[in-house]
């Protein structure tokens, strides 16, 4: 018997730590079903956080990408537009060169002698007259009460020489081709009346 009551004892304080360790392994268990649950969570959400990475690393790519195509747009509209503009400069350049020459050539046109007979005598004509003109006029005094007068007369004899200048040229241009006409008209009647003979 005192073997069974001293087994006793054992048995109970085994019960009780065999209890108090089945609450550990309870606990523990918990504690651990506790640690796998937030493992999962913590696994779902570093994927997650991984997928957005990753979605986030592709969006920034394809930024990337765009940008530097956008910059080498830029670069190639930048060159085109410095192209442009040296072209433009050049083509003003050559414009305002072109446009000198034009002034040049005008000038030129207008000074050059005319090869016409009937131009070189009236020009000769005209200077001889603007050369006796003045000649005159420098022998009136610079205060003589003439002087008006003789700027008068001039200035009317010039309006009715070129009236008369106007009128002869538009009889030419009328009698031209009138005496033409007639002239070919007794050439054809002359060679008719050759032939019948």
């Amino acid at each position: 018997m005192s073997e069974e009551t001293s087994s006793q004892p054992e048995d109970t304080v085994s019960r009780s730590e065999l209890t108090n360790l089945q609450e550990q392994l309870k606990a523990t268990r918990m504690e651990r079903d506790r640690q796998i649950f937030e493992k999962s969570e913590i696994v779902a959400k570093a994927n997650a956080y991984a997928k957005e990475r990753d979605d986030v690393r592709d969006s920034l790519a394809a930024m990337t990408a765009e940008r530097d195509r956008l910059a080498a747009e830029n670069a190639g509209a930048s060159t085109k537009a410095l192209e442009t503009s040296r072209q433009l400069e050049a083509a003003n350049r050559r414009a305002d060169e072109a446009s000198a020459e034009v002034v040049r050539l005008r000038h030129a046109i207008a000074t050059a002698p005319s090869s016409d007979p009937a131009v070189v005598l009236w020009s000769l004509i005209s200077e001889k007259t603007r050369d006796g003109v003045a000649w005159v006029r420098g022998k009136f005094p610079a205060d003589s009460p003439a002087l008006p007068w003789f700027d008068k007369t001039v200035s009317l004899v010039t309006q009715i020489g070129c009236m008369a200048v106007r009128a002869t040229d538009a009889f030419i241009r009328w009698a031209v081709p009138k005496a033409i006409e007639l002239f070919n008209k007794g050439k054809a009647e002359l060679e008719a009346r050759m032939e019948k003979k």
